[in-house]
């Protein structure tokens, strides 16, 4: 199948009188340093535009001990894929991500690719609007049985956001193990 739709591509642009134009003009450019959304992108992308600029964030992890430490750190947000998504990155003392933020307008919900560094790890989360707050939620199995991660996005204003990272057990108890309090720099 891929081999076909690639056949089609590359035969398509043989037979063209000029080369095809790229369209980038909603990506991050001199003019536009985060981006623009793209007019034909799912409307639902005004929800994590609040995410779009650079943030300074003060980060508290609860360790396996109990105890928790704080630390500051950065997370940023751009428009991608010419306007039809959000990428952001995060970078923390020793700990570094990316999230690729899309909405599947099949499914009615967003899906959130993550990846992260030193020490692969990776994951979709899936979710959107709970009235105020953005609600994403990734199944997780584990040797004691499946758990649930949330993620939260809550108190969005102009200024900033806040975030916490939660599990949730399969008796309901829920443990929150990160919290973010994001503020904008611009």
């Amino acid at each position: 199948m891929i081999l076909l739709a690639t056949s089609l591509l590359a035969a398509s642009l043989v037979q063209q009188d000029a080369p095809p134009r790229l369209d980038t003009s909603y990506e991050p450019n001199a003019a536009y340093p985060f981006g623009r959304p793209n007019p034909e992108a799912p409307a639902e992308l005004a929800e994590f535009a609040f995410f779009i600029g650079d943030f300074n964030c003060v980060d508290e992890r609860t360790l396996p001990d109990g105890s928790s430490v704080r630390f500051a750190a950065i997370w940023n947000g751009h428009y991608f894929l010419n306007g039809h998504a959000i990428q952001d990155q995060y970078w923390a003392p020793g700990h570094y991500t990316s999230n690729i933020r899309q909405y599947d307008e099949a499914a009615g919900e967003w899906k959130v690719h993550f990846i992260s560094e030193p020490g692969f790890s990776t994951g979709v989360w899936a979710g959107g609007m709970e009235g105020e707050d953005i609600v994403l939620t990734r199944e997780i199995q584990t040797p004691n049985g499946p758990i649930t991660s949330r993620l939260t996005f809550y108190e969005i204003t102009d200024g900033g956001f806040r975030w916490r990272g939660q599990t949730v057990a399969g008796d309901g108890t829920v443990t929150t193990g990160w919290t973010s309090d994001c503020a904008r720099v611009r």
